[in-house]
């Protein structure tokens, strides 16, 4: 893998013999709010009553599709990150198609494609950015050489509804203590990632006393000691909180009181449906709408009822320790790329596609977040409990306080159109 991005980067132009480049030059090395309702009034909420054992609560499913659409649609390239991580992520796709058996197959819309075909893609798009073009050349290449589709929400535009996830950072330790009583747990022997030939509906589980197959243990059930004395204990936390940010971010940097750290990624999940607890306490009216970040501070501060908050979503998510010096690694089992890669729906798109996404996104400064109009090309590589249809796209952003909080703030309508070669 490396040394494909390696050769395919001997083979790039100096940016100064093009004269208008399609991408960016590559960087130098470089309060909670207040409760707006008691527990009570969450209690009485018509919402939170209504709903079912085993049922999800998030944003409803952006259900339209994935189709072919006018060339002529096709935004100007006009990328505004560098070529290195567009290389990176390219190759790690080049990487996964050449790992698939010739006889793997994908559907696009009504579209399939074999393994061959992709391959034959992603080298096409290689050869491509690896050409001395101005935007207006590439376009007309990618027009004329692939077949472009474009992912659609169900609400008539033709967008893509697009938000953010980074590497998470929490403050841990190796212990427990009077303040750091809740672990993040590592992944059960008796876990089970489920298949369809199995016959149920949830994607991990264990089997009870009794011999069926059912879902492993709800947060609230971890959380009142289903897994303790187990050795599974990866390290301990003050919050739960900042475990279910851990847990929704799907990896995360573990930081020591000594600065000291280690890296977790995803192991696996308990098979219950995901629930938003920030949407539930949008929709109960305890909250107004915040970032990510802000309300991860905001259950923070409920004190004992931070438990309680967080036990509303009921799927929990069990980790492995990383290498130190790695990347947090997606659904595709290669490392994510900051800016490149995106988390989708694979019943809708395929995870090994390269595409253009075009939206509006925030950008953390010294004085807050401004917003400005962005388009780049970006790779398929993960998948999200919470990213549900074709008309959602989750775009990585790396780690870092930036990350932090310019992915905790992104939500906006954008454009994803993806190529495979005529």
């Amino acid at each position: 893998m490396k040394a494909a991005a390696f050769l395919l980067a001997l083979l790039l132009p100096s940016a100064g013999f093009c004269r208008n480049a399609w991408y960016a030059p590559a960087d130098a090395p470089a309060s909670a709010p207040a409760s707006g309702a008691p527990a009570d009034t969450l209690n009485a909420c018509p919402r939170l009553a209504a709903l079912r054992a085993g049922e999800g609560y998030y944003d409803p499913p952006a259900v339209r599709e994935v189709s072919p659409v006018d060339p002529a649609l096709l935004p100007l390239p006009a990328d505004d990150l560098d070529r290195a991580g567009l290389l990176r992520a390219l190759s790690d796709d080049a990487a996964y198609w050449r790992s698939r058996p010739d006889s793997a197959e994908i559907r696009i819309g009504t579209d399939t494609y074999d393994a061959p075909r992709m391959r034959a893609t992603m080298q096409a798009l290689a050869d491509l950015f690896s050409a001395r073009l101005s935007p207006e050349e590439l376009r007309k290449a990618l027009e004329s050489r692939f077949r472009i589709y474009r992912a659609s929400a169900d609400d008539g535009t033709g967008k893509t509804v697009i938000t953010g996830y980074y590497e998470a950072e929490i403050p841990v330790t190796a212990a427990p203590d009077a303040e750091h009583k809740y672990p993040v747990y590592l992944r059960p022997p008796d876990l089970i990632k489920t298949t369809p030939a199995m016959g149920v509906d949830f994607d991990y589980g264990r089997y009870g006393p009794d011999g069926k197959l059912v879902r492993h243990y709800s947060t609230q059930q971890v959380h009142a000691g289903a897994l303790s004395g187990k050795g599974l204990e990866l390290v301990w936390s003050a919050h739960p909180a900042q475990i279910m940010l851990l847990q929704i971010q799907g990896s995360g940097v573990l930081r020591f009181p000594d600065g000291d750290y280690i890296r977790a990624g995803f192991d696996g999940a308990n098979g219950w449906p995901y629930r938003s607890v920030q949407k539930l306490l949008m929709d109960c009216g305890e909250v107004p709408a915040m970032s990510f970040k802000d309300f991860i501070g905001y259950l923070a501060s409920q004190g004992p009822r931070e438990e309680r908050l967080t036990d509303l979503d009921p799927r929990y998510v069990y980790f492995r320790r990383m290498p130190k010096d790695g990347s947090p690694y997606g659904a595709m089992g290669r490392a994510l790329t900051p800016g490149r890669s995106v988390a989708i729906d694979p019943k809708y798109i395929p995870l090994g596609l390269f595409g253009l996404l075009k939206s509006r996104r925030p950008v953390a400064g010294a004085s807050g977040l401004s917003f400005r109009d962005f388009s780049r090309f970006v790779a398929t590589e993960d998948t999200g409990s919470a990213i549900r249809g074709p008309g959602r796209v989750d775009l990585f952003w790396g780690s870092g306080e930036a990350a932090e909080t310019e992915a905790s703030a992104m939500k906006a309508p954008g454009e994803l159109y993806l190529f495979v070669l005529k």
